[in-house]
């Protein structure tokens, strides 16, 4: 049933049967045995129709007792939720607009400004919160729960909270992530898995991101790639399931292999070197990227991909066919060498993208 905006007090339907009767609310007190002045509150929707009520007027009326006390919790239960939705509607506008239209493509909520309140309280309801007060408090709270937003705070970011809360509890929602609650991760096994995961990855195609997904769920890691919302500076991040399972999340912006396999190897950095429960996030742009912890799992994707030969073995190539036959005695994807390249100013952005594969559309959570 679609809610109302407006609350139907059930002294309306005790107005009109007495307007039906002509009779005067006097005489109606009369044959209840109460004051005119107890069904005049009754009619005005400013006395609640009682247990004792209800029975006298269904011997009055006719309406059973039953339906006058479902009339009556009705009227209370629509005046509460309006008075919440008032409540709550000073807070839409701290929701990000494109946090907005991501609930609306998932089909969460059809609200917009119109209707601030519901809005708010479909939001509430997808990050499962009764108040303002109680999402505020669960994910500004660092290092506690599945979320640590110090990460978030110490890089210096201006990402909206509601865009990131949002983006992170859709991937909660997916099977995926449900499954990986029953991992049972293994570090000393995700290292052994390094040189496969690192061999898959130099393969780019149409399966590779579920081959590593499979790969990694092996030793307990959990690896998503879901959709963001629009506006999002963020190609992924690593978090964990109550300190036991540690989740790797992309967003898989731009598509390329270069983008997605090298934020891979960098969330495995921060899973592998980093106190288990923390939240590292991997932004789009170089200027968020200056915690030590960031420049730490950069260092750790930087050796795993490139090994001891490092990025300098690039530099001076410009040709893609100089490019793809040192990625391949390397044995890496000649996609995250351009990347790499790119990131470094050691090749123009113009040159190298046609070594690029397109990936992510392959495979979501």
């Amino acid at each position: 049933m679609t809610a109302t905006n407006y609350a139907v007090a059930p002294g309306e339907y005790l107005e009109e049967w007495i307007e039906d009767q002509g009779l005067s609310q006097q005489h109606v007190a009369d044959l209840l045995g109460c004051s005119r002045k107890q069904v005049n509150e009754i009619v005005n929707g400013r006395a609640p129709i009682t247990h004792e009520t209800a029975i006298r007027l269904e011997r009055v009326v006719g309406i059973p007792a039953g339906s006058w006390l479902r009339y009556e919790s009705a009227y209370r239960a629509d005046l509460a939720r309006l008075a919440d939705q008032e409540d709550l509607a000073k807070h839409a506008e701290k929701i990000d607009a494109n946090a907005t239209t991501y609930l609306r493509s998932l089909g969460i909520t059809t609200a917009t400004l119109r209707s601030p309140g519901q809005l708010v309280s479909d939001f509430l309801a997808f990050h499962r919160c009764g108040t303002w007060e109680a999402y505020t408090h669960l994910h500004e709270s660092a290092s506690q729960g599945d979320y640590a937003l110090a990460a978030l705070k110490e890089a210096g970011s201006t990402i909206n909270q509601t865009l990131l809360t949002t983006w992170l509890r859709a991937a909660e929602l997916t099977e995926a992530f449900e499954l990986g609650r029953r991992f049972t991760y293994d570090a000393s096994q995700l290292r052994l898995a390094l040189p496969n995961l690192r061999e898959r990855a130099s393969r780019p195609d149409a399966t590779m991101l579920r081959d590593i997904a499979d790969m990694l769920a092996e030793v307990g890691v959990l690896f998503l790639v879901v959709e963001s919302p629009k506006n999002f500076p963020l190609l992924g991040m690593t978090r964990w399931i109550d300190k036991r399972v540690p989740v790797i999340q992309q967003t898989g912006r731009w598509g390329k292999d270069g983008f997605v396999i090298w934020t891979l190897f960098h969330e495995l950095g921060h899973v592998l070197n980093d106190p288990r429960g923390e939240m590292h996030l991997e932004y789009s742009t170089e200027k968020k990227r200056n915690s030590a912890a960031e420049k730490a799992a950069n260092s750790f994707a930087l050796d795993v991909l490139f090994g001891t030969s490092g990025i300098d073995e690039f530099r001076g190539l410009t040709r893609d066919h100089e490019i793809k036959r040192k990625a391949a005695e390397i044995g890496i994807s000649p996609g995250v060498a351009v990347h790499q390249m790119h990131r470094r100013r050691y090749l123009d952005y113009r040159f190298g993208n046609s070594l690029c594969v397109d990936i992510t559309g392959n495979y979501t959570a």
